[in-house]
């Protein structure tokens, strides 16, 4: 007789506020037997856990997962395998885990490393995923400030090492999502700058979170105002309706 496993299910909690979890997100983590919470390693807080500090849900359901800020292909893997051995015996056990992210599951997500291993290890694991809103959508509404208008091109990418490399994405592509700025900043304005392109942009920085910056104004950021890791940059190469066609 084959046990019954429990099922994985992500949640893709949005950029913040618990308004914008999705109803059957919400759904999920009231249902859960037990809500995975991912955090970086060394930190005391989870941005996660923070998105849904408003829903009510017991604590005691609450398991925080630690995974290490590096860019060892090796030991991430190591670790991803260790997380999935750990969820596992718990899915054996028949519990219903919900798998919490910050934005949607699957766009730049720690979340997708781990169904990767889950998979390897359980192949007949059960996963649904929920998605959700990213911070890039939520600037963008916030901003009243389109993304993409009729045909043209969106790219979505962390935010590269150099300004050559930049340049390139946005001479390519109508719109840049830019995310993972951190410590560059300074260079990616200057970029803007120079592609006489800086007014046709919009931040924000922790989109959603207690001090929360949205801005149409790069030029008003001071050097100790950077965005800092949890920061998106809307780029689109042509001012949209309302900027310069009018």
């Amino acid at each position: 007789m084959i046990e019954p496993i429990g099922t994985f299910i992500g949640v893709g909690v949005g950029p913040g506020p618990e308004e914008f979890i999705t109803v059957k997100s919400l759904k999920a983590l009231k249902q859960a037997d037990k809500i995975l919470v991912p955090r970086a390693e060394g930190s005391k807080d989870s941005v996660a856990l923070t998105c849904i500090k408003d829903v009510d849900v017991s604590v005691d359901k609450i398991e925080l997962l630690d995974y290490p800020m590096t860019n060892d292909k090796i030991l991430l893997h190591s670790i991803y395998e260790e997380i999935a051995k750990k969820i596992i015996i718990d899915l054996k056990k028949n519990l219903n885990l919900v798998y919490i992210t910050i934005g949607d599951p699957y766009i730049y997500s720690t979340y997708s490393y781990t169904v990767h291993a889950l998979k390897e290890l359980l192949p007949e694991i059960s996963i649904i995923t929920y998605p959700g809103i990213s911070s890039f959508q939520a600037l963008s509404a916030a901003m009243n400030f389109p993304l993409a208008i009729g045909k043209e091109k969106v790219l979505i990418l962390p935010c590269p090492e150099t300004p050559d490399e930049l340049k390139c994405q946005i001479e390519d592509n109508e719109n840049i999502v830019l995310m993972k700025i951190g410590d560059r900043f300074d260079w990616v304005r200057k970029l803007l700058i120079e592609m006489d392109i800086v007014s046709n942009c919009v931040l924000g920085k922790r989109v959603g979170l207690d001090n929360e910056i949205l801005t149409n104004d790069l030029m008003e950021l001071k050097t100790d105002e950077k965005p800092g890791y949890l920061s998106v940059l809307i780029i689109r190469k042509n001012a949209p309706v309302g900027r310069k066609e009018i």
